[in-house]
């Protein structure tokens, strides 16, 4: 139980890391319609040789010098037109992984939640069961001592009386056993509720809690579309077909538009020197890919593949969830008559043990 304890609480931390970096993921992928800003300062100086054209130039209109500097500070900015919804299917992937990592979160917390739940209404069990061990244990010391009576009396044999001493003993035995499951128990409560070791309060006993008497009938959809598991393979599936959608995109022309702009002179006395060094490019451009040894049409293939497989495991999924709530309903159906059945024999039994004493 405690290492079940660690495990679940390690993999909730673990989630809590991964949803962080999902988050951030998805935050990153909205900046994509924004266009890709740098800043670029440059500044270098080139020697030329005599004999190259730029050297020659040089000597030509006898500029003074025998190298060739240049100083520049730009900001250039790219940006892509979502023609074909490439980065539209991106955010949308990215929101649904992120989401699936809630989905992920949610479903542990139901199993802690589960655990809690089990492990209170099983602390209540036994409760009752060394609560009926001591009752035994009593009702064994009377026996005893009848016997014991009838054999002064010399009604029995004195086997008669070390076998109802062995009942006893076999009763009592018990009683440790409960107790060391109870305290197991309240720790497994405590460190799930993440605090040390303690006694649990019991706010009701085994016999005072109650459950609904009536179920709603059938399987209602909205039931089948809570679990975690539905959710996350839901999400799958719209994150497949968002796969689909980009690579498929990416076998498509992509229109690119680029503009850079800043100051430039080949003196550095001159750099700043506003508007005569200012200078700008603007230019719009049509990428079409061509040969890319298949890679593409094999991409945008294998994603096809993908969704088909996870739409087999989202109706894999709901099936598993239908299974499971109709099973549930009626493990719940026939527990209630056990339940009944076993009221009814308490009742007999009670009786009996009244018309017992009477004897």
């Amino acid at each position: 139980m405690h290492l079940l304890i660690i495990s679940i609480t390690l993999i909730v931390k673990t989630l809590i890391t991964v949803l962080l970096i999902k988050a951030e993921q998805s935050s990153q992928v909205k900046w994509n319609y924004v266009p890709a800003a740098a800043l670029n300062v440059t500044a270098n100086t080139n020697r030329p040789s005599n004999n190259s054209l730029t050297g020659l130039s040089l000597a030509q209109y006898n500029i003074g010098a025998r190298h060739i500097e240049d100083y520049s500070a730009n900001i250039g900015l790219s940006w892509e037109a979502d023609i074909w919804s490439r980065i539209r299917n991106q955010s949308r992937a990215a929101l649904a992984q992120y989401l699936q990592t809630t989905e992920a979160k949610k479903a542990i917390q139901t199993t802690l939640v589960a655990s809690v739940s089990q492990g209170y209404y099983n602390l209540l069990m036994l409760d009752a069961q060394l609560e009926i061990a001591r009752t035994n244990v009593k009702l064994n010391d009377s026996t005893l001592r009848i016997i014991r009576l009838q054999y002064d009396a010399g009604q029995v044999t004195l086997l008669a009386v070390q076998q109802a001493d062995a009942q006893r003993l076999t009763a009592a035995q018990l009683i440790p056993q409960f107790e060391r499951d109870i305290t197991l128990q309240e720790n497994a409560l405590s460190i799930l509720a993440g605090t040390l070791p303690n006694r649990i309060k019991r706010n009701n006993t085994l016999n005072e809690v109650t459950f609904p008497q009536d179920l709603a009938a059938g399987v209602p959809s909205a039931i089948i579309s809570r679990p975690p598991a539905i959710r996350i393979q839901e999400l799958a599936l719209t994150v497949a077909n968002a796969n689909v959608g980009i690579t498929q995109a990416a076998m498509y022309p992509a229109l690119r538009i680029t503009a850079t702009g800043g100051i430039n002179s080949f003196k550095a006395s001159n750099w700043f020197n506003v508007p005569a060094s200012l200078f700008g490019i603007a230019a719009g451009s049509v990428v079409q890919p061509l040969l890319q040894n298949r890679l593409l049409r094999t991409q945008y293939n294998i994603a096809k593949v993908d969704r088909d497989r996870t739409v087999l495991q989202f109706r894999q999924s709901v099936l598993n969830a239908v299974g499971e709530v109709s099973d549930a309903l009626v493990r719940i159906e026939k527990l209630k008559q056990q339940q009944d059945t076993a009221a009814n024999r308490v009742k007999v039994l009670q009786q009996a043990t009244k018309n017992a004493s009477l004897l």
